[in-house]
């Protein structure tokens, strides 16, 4: 944990050079008090060429009763950006600065400690003061200073510092980031007597999104020794655009690995905030359509990636806005092409058959008029008109005949399945 020191406008962070004049007077001077913490000793980068790489700071108040105005400051202002550049933390509370780096073409020369990247949080209990400190007399004006280098690690430039024999640096990255290591031994994550670890896990782990869309649909079921998902490594690999991928293409994100954990619960573990928000965003999505919460909604889609998850049911937000007859969420997720209408749960059942479900006329007439498949079976061979006629929706097996619905295939007895959301015929 990074803590404050007097603010010096010498470079070295142990020495503060007084004017000969003032030495007495500074002398007669208490030192200034600890006011802000940072939980982070450094700004840990996970490195990815081409692309905005982030890293949260947390920062503590140790004032019992002020607010602390805080600033942060870097030496490298075109590469860094930092959110929020200024601000104050209420008495003994948190708060939390996020810094992005700028898309990169090329690895940073010096990595993974950087020699010349550096990062500057100044504290006083008078913003004033934090603007005064590039000044000589910021060390006597109640301000503090906490110096943060920065480390540059992750997938990345681990495997690179591997390629190029970098044993040095890919010791220092390891010990920073020791669940990176299965990336280096692939072999020693796979099941005994099983074939390599799945192609998809590989890609997963380092981030190649293109390929995660390509062999995802074959490859979704695969695990590894320790029981983990495609998903489970992209979420320990920090991985957050083929998280989201895989999520889009129906990554079960509430399957255990060995341990017990969930994808979600891998990423909080190694602090991974971006894959945090991606893994919670479809369960997020999911409850909006389930309730109808259209601007919630409006503005999780507005993320594109990650939104087009399923629950261990199969169950997609459409199916949810389906059987609860939310035809505003409905018409978004469909109509905009987020979401398939003839997506189906593992059970066959499609939005169209959780709309008779619900009972709700007016969801399954906007999803016919949307081009729902209106002879559409499920796995156990029920159709909408089927389950209308059996749950006696007269109304919506009246209005699926209009559509063409076939009367002579609707069967004699259907069944309830033991799923609350599925019916059999037979």
């Amino acid at each position: 944990m990074a803590t404050a020191k007097p603010a010096s406008p010498s470079p070295p962070p142990s020495t503060a050079v007084v004017p000969a004049a003032n030495t007495a007077a500074a002398a007669d001077k208490p030192a200034v008090e600890q006011l802000l913490e940072v939980a982070e000793d450094e700004v840990v980068i996970d490195f990815k060429p081409n692309a905005k790489c982030r890293a949260d700071l947390r920062l503590r108040s140790l004032h019992p009763s002020l607010p602390v105005a805080f600033k942060v400051q870097t030496s490298s202002p075109l590469k860094f950006l930092v959110s929020p550049p200024r601000g104050a933390v209420q008495p003994l509370s948190s708060a939390s600065l996020r810094v992005v780096l700028r898309p990169q073409q090329h690895a940073p020369a010096s990595f993974p400690r950087s020699r010349g990247d550096r990062f500057l949080v100044l504290s006083s209990l008078s913003a004033a003061h934090l603007d005064s400190s590039a000044s000589s007399s910021a060390a006597t004006g109640g301000t503090t200073a906490i110096r943060l280098r920065v480390f540059f690690g992750g997938p990345y430039l681990l495997r690179l510092a591997a390629e190029a024999g970098d044993a040095a640096a890919v010791r220092l990255i390891l010990r920073r980031q020791p669940h990176l290591l299965p990336l280096l031994e692939p072999e020693a994550a796979v099941p005994d007597g099983a074939e390599q670890w799945a192609p998809l896990h590989a890609v997963a782990a380092r981030g190649d999104t293109g390929e995660v869309r390509r062999l995802g649909p074959d490859s979704m079921g695969a695990r590894d020794r320790e029981g983990r998902t495609a998903l489970h490594v992209a979420a320990a690999a920090g991985e957050a655009e083929a998280a989201a991928a895989l999520v889009d293409m129906g990554a079960d994100a509430a399957a255990t690995d060995a341990r017990g954990r969930t994808p979600l619960d891998v990423a909080r573990e190694k602090g991974y905030q971006e894959v945090v928000d991606v893994l919670e965003r479809w369960e997020l999505v999911m409850t909006a359509a389930r309730r109808g919460d259209l601007q919630s909604l409006e503005s999780l889609l507005s993320k594109r990636a990650g939104v087009r998850g399923r629950d261990q049911y199969g169950l997609t937000a459409l199916h949810l806005a389906a059987i609860k007859g939310h035809c505003d969420v409905i018409a978004l997720l469909a109509g905009s092409g987020c979401m398939d209408i003839e997506c189906e749960d593992v059970e066959g059942h499609r939005p169209l058959h959780l709309a008779v479900e619900g009972g709700s006329a007016e969801a399954v007439e906007l999803l016919l008029d949307m081009g729902a498949e209106v002879h559409a079976a499920t796995r156990r061979g029920a159709t909408p008109l089927q389950m209308a006629v059996t749950m006696g929706y007269e109304a919506i097996a009246l209005l699926l005949r209009g559509r063409g619905a076939d009367e002579a295939a609707a069967p004699a007895l259907c069944i309830a399945s033991s799923s609350s959301s599925s019916i059999s015929c037979a």
